[in-house]
């Protein structure tokens, strides 16, 4: 993975922010500023193959383990537990680390995170949505955003091609296979660190029962459910989301 690191300001330990399927470090840029304010440091990160950290030519794509096992890596090198901030697949793979390395991590704060089983109707969904091709990058920003951005039509055939790239299909296919089952209960069962689920209630990406899903399984969840958001908490209400992270900081 590829860091942007500074130092922070506050008393509250590292915040390590972790982008989703097909993003970048680029789209907490507007959130990891306020949390300056209240954290030693704050790290952002760019998945394997997304943003600025592209692959290689000849490199092969990154499975959805081998970018747990580059988190992992990032969480070792910080030297004390962090806080980790992930938005859908990054949020999938911030539980994954608290329950794997529970020494790294300190608290977690999930934005519409993935990992919740996806079968049926709900693997049929992800699958419609990042499908590929003009139609599909139209209607994804209604699927992303409660209000899709009014310019968002400018950008549809960039989105087309940025969804369509190899590391984000094959993460895509690493994540919908028929007999993966996602963020296993007993491995929620194991993050025994505080852990803050905010979900946008808009979501068009992945579904409802994921809400359910983490109340059922997480020891010390907190799931609260914003209203007027997407699949992007982050981008659509950042000051309210700024402020809860940082509650929950102080909380720690």
């Amino acid at each position: 993975m590829r860091a942007y690191d500074r130092a922070g300001k506050g008393p509250a330990p590292p915040v390590v922010l972790v982008h989703g399927l097909g993003g970048s470090a680029s789209s907490f840029a507007g959130l990891a500023a306020p949390l300056l304010a209240v954290a030693r440091r704050v790290m952002v990160l760019d998945l394997i193959g997304h943003g600025r950290n592209r692959l290689a030519p000849g490199e092969e794509p990154a499975t959805v383990l081998e970018q747990d096992s580059a988190l992992c890596a990032v969480l070792a090198s910080l030297g004390e537990p962090a806080v980790l901030v992930g938005n859908s697949l990054g949020g999938a793979l911030s539980l994954h680390a608290a329950a794997t390395f529970p020494d790294r991590v300190a608290g977690v704060v999930g934005l519409s995170p993935a990992g919740a089983p996806l079968a049926g109707e709900a693997r049929s969904q992800v699958l419609h949505a990042f499908r590929g091709g003009i139609e599909s990058a139209r209607e994804l920003p209604a699927r992303l955003y409660a209000r899709p951005p009014r310019l968002a039509r400018l950008f549809e055939r960039d989105l087309g091609r940025h969804f369509a790239a190899p590391p984000v299909r094959a993460l895509l296919k690493n994540l919908v296979a028929a007999d993966d089952p996602g963020l296993r209960p007993a491995t929620l069962d194991r993050v025994r660190q505080p852990v803050l689920i905010l979900w946008g209630e808009a979501d068009g990406i992945l579904p409802r029962a994921s809400v359910d899903f983490f109340r059922s399984h997480l020891r010390r969840g907190t799931v609260e459910v914003l209203p007027a958001c997407g699949h992007l908490p982050h981008l659509e209400q950042r000051a309210i989301v700024a402020a809860r992270i940082a509650r929950f900081l102080a909380e720690l």
